[in-house]
């Protein structure tokens, strides 16, 4: 089809995740070595940037399943990972939720600024008070780390050490 045409996989791979075309993916993923799955274009768009941009959650979830894909890779234009991609998808935002559900469990980082120093948060819809709850809630747990956790670190039925006693 395009390849005769002279299009390489790498493109094909964009084109798929624009048209949310599950064969066209699997048919380039069948050919180890002949793309890369974070190739971007001229203005740094990898196909997850296009999946996210154009609602195509089963790309999406084909694009996810394969190693090394770089869920936070910023585009050369507005330096928008796939998550501030996929949070200004407003034909759809049940689809919308679901897409940022996907990029957030793959590790999207809900915290990452754009050109204009934008988290994806801020560009939510202001009426779309569900996504912005989700955005908000993985923010606050990328912020919660192993040393807000007690330890319990003995067999000793003390207090964990980390956890002062009044």
């Amino acid at each position: 089809m395009a390849d005769s045409e002279g299009a390489s996989n790498n493109e094909l791979l964009l084109v798929a995740a624009k048209q949310d075309s599950e064969d066209i993916l699997e048919d380039i993923f069948s050919q180890p070595d002949t793309y890369n799955i974070n190739y971007s274009d001229a203005v740094g768009n990898s196909a997850l940037h296009y999946a996210a941009q154009f609602g195509s959650f089963t790309a999406i979830e084909v694009l996810l399943g394969q190693p090394n894909i770089n869920v936070n890779l910023p585009n050369k234009l507005e330096y928008d990972t796939p998550l501030h991609k996929a949070v200004q998808y407003i034909d759809d935002p049940s689809v919308a939720l679901e897409i940022v559900k996907l990029l957030i469990k793959h590790g999207a980082d809900p915290t990452k600024l754009n050109k204009n120093r934008q988290k994806p948060q801020q560009l939510v819809d202001s009426e779309n008070t569900e996504l912005k709850n989700l955005l908000q809630k993985a923010t606050l747990a990328l912020q919660v780390d192993a040393s807000d956790i007690a330890q319990d670190d003995s067999d000793d039925n003390d207090p964990p050490s980390d956890i002062s006693e009044d």
